[in-house]
């Protein structure tokens, strides 16, 4: 008599998958403000806020095309995914306790080996989609993807300062911390390498950006967007520590 086979990690669904990629990049989108102020309200200057913030960022730029490389020749790319997420929220809990605790230098240090797994939670989801759904459905995906990648520049942050603001700036990393930490099991989840649903592939990302004149249009003009979000982020601390009866 056969015996029944179970599958311990079932393929998520699209609605799982996007999902987890909100929560993720929502916490993505909060942890840079919930540093900034937790190194703020630690330090007692504006110079620390801002150098926790540079490290976690600089160190994303830096370590994305490292990361994608490893995504694409892994064969469990969401095992690597979920380990990523993991990484990035445990070291979000390490930063935060080592503020005040531990020489500002080390703290920073680990704010920047935290930020190199920082691309996972956003490009990292995307390449995943096209196992998941067959090419017909990709467009659509695609826009769902993107919306959640709006929702999350404005949910973070709003999050991380309500946070703040009820039960102080430890409380905002946590709460970045545990909306990353929530994506893991999905990450986890998705299926193996192999040719994308329907077997087409779209080829290197690099090559695919800089060989199309719209695209690369499209992808300076978001990157120059997302610089400037930066630049706001890092100063508000600054100038509400500034403000008038602060």
């Amino acid at each position: 008599m056969r015996s029944p086979s179970f599958r311990l990690s079932p393929r998520p669904s699209v609605a799982a998958h996007l999902t987890g990629a909100l929560a993720a990049r929502t916490g993505d989108e909060a942890a840079g403000p919930a540093l900034a102020l937790a190194g703020f309200a630690a330090a007692g200057s504006t110079s620390g806020a801002a150098a926790l913030l540079a490290c976690v960022t600089v160190a994303a730029a830096l370590g994305g095309p490292a990361l994608g490389a490893l995504l694409d020749r892994s064969p469990r790319p969401g095992r690597l995914l979920a380990g990523a997420l993991a990484l990035y929220a445990a070291g979000l809990g390490a930063v935060l306790l080592g503020l005040g605790r531990l020489p500002f230098a080390v703290t920073a240090l680990l704010a920047v080996v935290t930020g190199l797994t920082g691309p996972a939670l956003s490009g990292g989801w995307t390449a995943q989609l096209p196992r998941l759904a067959p090419a017909d459905r990709m467009p659509r995906l695609h826009g769902l993807d993107s919306l959640t990648f709006s929702a999350a520049a404005l949910a973070g942050p709003a999050l991380a300062g309500g946070a703040a603001l009820l039960l102080g700036a430890p409380a905002a990393v946590v709460v970045a911390a545990a909306l990353v930490a929530a994506a893991v099991p999905v990450a986890w989840a998705l299926p193996p390498a192999g040719p994308p649903h329907g077997g087409r592939h779209g080829g290197g990302g690099v090559r695919a950006v800089f060989g199309r004149g719209p695209l690369l249009r499209a992808t300076v003009a978001s990157v120059g967007c997302a610089t400037a979000q930066g630049v706001v982020a890092a100063c508000l601390p600054a100038l509400g520590a500034g403000a008038p009866g602060t």
